[in-house]
């Protein structure tokens, strides 16, 4: 049997009502990936920037090191020339000492 035109407008009416009401929870489904993206994204630029703090962390502990290990090589360096100087007076004074003594 068919359906009178009010039933039809009624109907009509309903599927109106339940496709708003899809509408609005796609809507809210879109909304909530939307703050869950902007989160991730928050997230992932933080995570961005504490690696990148660490990376320039690690290059100035890399330059520190650099640096220390030349400046120990420079304190080597100027120890072993103390060291041979030190060797040279001693074998000249102890040369001039015998060269004294044998003259006697």
């Amino acid at each position: 049997m068919a359906k009178s035109p009010t039933e039809q407008i009624r109907d009509l009416a309903l599927e109106v009502r339940a496709l708003k009401e899809r509408d609005a929870a796609h809507e809210r489904e879109l909304d909530s990936f939307h703050n869950e993206l902007s989160e991730l994204k928050a997230d992932l630029a933080k995570e961005r920037e504490a690696r990148v703090a660490s990376q320039m962390e690690n290059t100035a502990v890399k330059q520190q090191l650099q640096d220390h290990i030349a400046q120990y090589q420079e304190g080597d360096r100027r120890r072993w020339s103390l060291i041979v100087l030190l060797v040279g007076a001693v074998l000249l004074l102890a040369s001039g000492l015998i060269v004294t003594l044998v003259k006697k």
